[in-house]
This record gives C-alpha cells, sequence and structure tokens, in this order.
C-alpha cells in the first residue's frame, strides 16, 4: 500500500519540488513511522460524522471503515460499508465477473471525472472581457507622505447586491492590500492573484511606476472577479459596493476570516472520482513552474523592449523630420535657383520626405500605445496567473502540514497499555477511562485532520482545473501580438511605397 508520503501530490520531498535540471528520483518514503501504520487507520472513514460518542470505546465502529487508507490511489472502495475481503480462491466465472465489474466502475469514475471537470471549467472564463475599470484620482492625501485614492466602478451588477445607478466606490492601496489578506485567509489553497509592489521612497511622485500599479491593480481585481469561487465572497463585494471609507467601515463592522474548511466535510463522491494521476499531473506542474515564469517573464520583457525600441524610433524619426526641414531651407544657398532650378523640384520631394517621416512617426506612436495598453496587459496577466498558482503550491509546503502519523502512534501505544491493563486487579479503572478517552480523542483529530487534508486535495484540483483554461490566455496574447504587427507592418509598408514612387520622381539630370 502507498504510505501518506508517497501519494500525497504535494509532499515536499516528491519530485513536483526539484529544480528542472535534478535528476528525477522515486519518491520513496523510509520513515519507519509511516510503515507501522495500522490497520485501524487503513479503515478510518473521514466521511463519517465528527461528533465524538458518548458510547463510543475509543474505536470506530465497524460500519464505518473502509479497505484501504485515504492515502491508498490504488483503492476500489471507498464506501462506508463495512471491510470486504476477496476470497484468494476464484473460479474463471468469479474472475471475469470481477474484471467486469472493475471495467465497469473504471466506465463510470472516467465519466465522472470528465463531467466534474467540464462542469468547474465553465464557470471559470479569462477571455471574458473585464467588468472592473480603475482610475486614478488626481488629488492625493496625507502631509508627509501622498496617498492615491483609486476611483473603482464595476460595469456591470454584482451578485447578491442592490441594483445602484452609481457603481463606483474610492479605495486605496491599503484597501487592496487588506483585501488581499482577507482572501488568503479565506481561501488559502486558492490561487489568488498577486497586488503591484507598495512604493518605495520616491516613487510615490513617479507617475510611471503610479501608472503601473493602476494597471497591476486593475488586473488584481478584475482576476478576482473572474474567479467563480472569490467573486462571490462577501468581503470582494463589499469592497467593492461600500461606499464609506474601507477604513472606517473594517473599524466597525464585524466579519469572518476562518477559512472555506470550516464545518465542511468531503464528499463520498470526490473520493470515489480521485486518481493518482491528478497527483502526477499537480507534480509535472509544480516541477516546472519556475521555468514556465521564467519563459514567460523573458518573452514579456522582449515585448517591453521592442515598445521602448519603437518609442525610440519615433523620436529618432521626429529629429529625422527636423534635420531633413533644416537642410531644405539651407540647399538653395548651395544651389542657386539662377544656376539651376531643379533644385526646387528636389526641395519639394524633401517636403514628401518629411511628410513621410511625420506620417510614419505618428504611425510608430500609435503602436506603442497600443502595444502598452492592449497587447502588453495580455501578457501579463498570464505572468500574474502564473504568480498566483506558484504561490499556492508555496502555502502549500507551509500550511497544509498534519500530525496524523504521530496521533496514530499514540493511539497504538494507548491500546497497547489498555491490553496490557486487562485482568490486572490492581489498575485503576479512572485510569483505564482516562486512557481509552485520549485515544478516543486522538482518533477524532485522525479523522478530522484527514477530512481537511481531503478538502485540501479537492481545493486545489479545482483550482488546477480552473487552471487549464488559462492556456487560452496563451493564444489570445499571441494572435493579438500578430495582428498588430502585421497591422502596422502594413501601414509602414504602404508609407513607405508611397514615398518610393514620390521619391522616384525625384530629378537626376539637368534636361
Amino acid at each position: 500500500m502507498d504510505s501518506y508520503k508517497e501519494s500525497d501530490p504535494w509532499n515536499t520531498s516528491s519530485n513536483a519540488w526539484k529544480k528542472d535540471d535534478d535528476p528525477v528520483v522515486p519518491t520513496i518514503n523510509s520513515d519507519s513511522d509511516f510503515n507501522r501504520i495500522s490497520s485501524e487507520f487503513n479503515t478510518l472513514n473521514i466521511s463519517a460524522s465528527l461528533e465524538p460518542n458518548e458510547e463510543d470505546t475509543g474505536f470506530l465502529p465497524a460500519d464505518d471503515v473502509v479497505e484501504e487508507s485515504i492515502w491508498d490511489d490504488n483503492r476500489n472502495t471507498l464506501g462506508g460499508g463495512g471491510i470486504h475481503r476477496t476470497s484468494s480462491i476464484m473460479t474463471n466465472e468469479t474472475v471475469a465477473d470481477q474484471n467486469d465489474a472493475e471495467n465497469s466502475n473504471s466506465e463510470e469514475t472516467e465519466t465522472d471525472i470528465y463531467d466534474w471537470s467540464n462542469n468547474i471549467r465553465r464557470t471559470y472564463r479569462p477571455l471574458a472581457a473585464d467588468i472592473i475599470t480603475i482610475e486614478e484620482i488626481p488629488e492625493r492625501e496625507g502631509l508627509l507622505f501622498k496617498h492615491a485614492n483609486y476611483l473603482v466602478k464595476h460595469l456591470i451588477a454584482l451578485p447578491g447586491t442592490s441594483p445602484s445607478e452609481d457603481r463606483t466606490v474610492i479605495r486605496r492601496y491599503s484597501d487592496f492590500l487588506w483585501l488581499k489578506e482577507v482572501l488568503l485567509k479565506r481561501y488559502p489553497f486558492r490561487m489568488i492573484p498577486e497586488l503591484p509592489p507598495k512604493r518605495i521612497g520616491s516613487q510615490s511622485a513617479d507617475q510611471i511606476f503610479l501608472k503601473k500599479r493602476k494597471i497591476g491593480l486593475s488586473r488584481f481585481i478584475n482576476l478576482v472577479m473572474k474567479h467563480p469561487k472569490l467573486s462571490n465572497d462577501d468581503l470582494v463585494l463589499t469592497f467593492l459596493t461600500v461606499r464609506t471609507d474601507l477604513t472606517s467601515w473594517r473599524k466597525q463592522a464585524t466579519y469572518d476570516t476562518s477559512n472555506e474548511f470550516t464545518d465542511k466535510k468531503i464528499s463520498q463522491e470526490f473520493m470515489k472520482m480521485w486518481k493518482k494521476e491528478f497527483a502526477e499531473h499537480w507534480n509535472q506542474a509544480a516541477s516546472c513552474i519556475d521555468t514556465s515564469m521564467d519563459l514567460w517573464y523573458r518573452i514579456t520583457l522582449l515585448l517591453e523592449r521592442h515598445e521602448k525600441r519603437i518609442t525610440q524610433m519615433v523620436h529618432e524619426r521626429n529629429f529625422f523630420e527636423t534635420l531633413v526641414d533644416n537642410f531644405g531651407e539651407i540647399t538653395p544657398k548651395l544651389y542657386p535657383v539662377q544656376q539651376n532650378s531643379t533644385i526646387l523640384d528636389i526641395n519639394n520631394n524633401l517636403s514628401i520626405i518629411k511628410k513621410h517621416l511625420e506620417t510614419t512617426s505618428n504611425i510608430c506612436t500609435q503602436e506603442t500605445e497600443e502595444v502598452s495598453e492592449k497587447l502588453s496587459p495580455k501578457f501579463k496577466i498570464f505572468t500574474d496567473i502564473l504568480l498566483s498558482l506558484r504561490s499556492l503550491f508555496e502555502r502549500y509546503k507551509i500550511m497544509a502540514a498534519n500530525n496524523v502519523v504521530q496521533l496514530q502512534s499514540h493511539v497504538e501505544l494507548n491500546k497497547e497499555k489498555l491490553e496490557s491493563m486487562k485482568g490486572k486487579p490492581d489498575v485503576s479503572g479512572a485510569e483505564y477511562d482516562r486512557i481509552k478517552k485520549i485515544i478516543q480523542k486522538d482518533r477524532r483529530s485522525i479523522i478530522e485532520q484527514s477530512n481537511r487534508a481531503w478538502l485540501i486535495r479537492q481545493c486545489i484540483l479545482e483550482e488546477f482545473t480552473i487552471f487549464q483554461e488559462t492556456q487560452f490566455l496563451i493564444t489570445r496574447a499571441f494572435q493579438d501580438w500578430a495582428k498588430l504587427n502585421s497591422n502596422y507592418a502594413g501601414l509602414k509598408l504602404n508609407e513607405w511605397e508611397k514615398l518610393v514612387t514620390s521619391v522616384m520622381d525625384m530629378p537626376i539630370t539637368r534636361e
């Protein structure tokens, strides 16, 4: 049977956390504690009621057990119908019937997985238009350190809110920071977008920094509103609709920040649907996330460098235009008209060249604006998504730990103590009852922690399934990149062709 560490898709000792250039080795659990997992833990039903039973002797009822450990991805049954053993002696007909049943169950599971995945993916539309706009309010508040206010507007009616003609609120960067912290507390195992960085020193007056931060805040809140779970969060809707100052509201209001797993139990349907391949897919994604981010960052960086080169080209063409204009004013002095009037024709064509430089400069300016405002954000939004996925992996390593194995060892030791007490008249009944209660408490804790582990597994699988839809952001980014370059290359080519036709008429002889 696979141990917990072996089958846990996010185990920090697994191949998922190795760098790309590290040799891949099988994940093997050498800890003797894991090898001593008893049949008692293997038969825990974590979907059973977590309420303590007053008559419980410290052991789970026979009807609330399953055949395999929840961490064994090769199990066949997960229902709470008791332990089902198969005889080692089976006829050919029995084997055939069993194979048919297994194939049937496998087909049903594949159908369940397909339907579940499709239903999850339909809830997320990363290519949908943004529904939140953000504009910086010019007036800045503060005595020593000025802070910017942002006008946040939702373009459509939000779920669970009262219709209102005025859909705008005023927020500060600190309000966005509060919202992110709240989301991390409530949804630690979901893809929470990153915020643009805080200002540093004189950056508060840097218009380029402020513009980038405004765009980053827009990406953050729109990613939140496109997420099927986060978009319906009551505090997210409060952030977008409460007209009063949010800092004052937070001081007066009482709101819950407990995580989404509170009082929630894993469903038998999900446990039956689970396949080991999911863990393998997660591990592959985790192992290449840093490389993926590095490659995409370089692609985006080259796009930005291309934008800067076009901007530099605009400056050069403007300078070129000025030089040609000045040169046209000098040529009649070099070539007096009395000597030959062809210089006038040449100057006329210099004016055409000047006009060409002005037109192509305007085209390049439009191109840089479109790259900056429309194309570059499509590449950066995918960077934000990759970063949120990587942060999810990192939070799992920190927050998803449990002490099930230690508790199980503790249960085994106390069970041995109970056995040793039986038949001894000098043993205190109170001591015997105390140990039974400790066993009961530990076993309940095992069930609760196992339930939480399964909920985390389901949550991250949902997020990874949602993430699959973001592949179309790659398509859209490169489609728009190709169309933009093709469009402006065509406009520039048209201007060059017109110029070639014109300069071909420039005189090259006095006749």
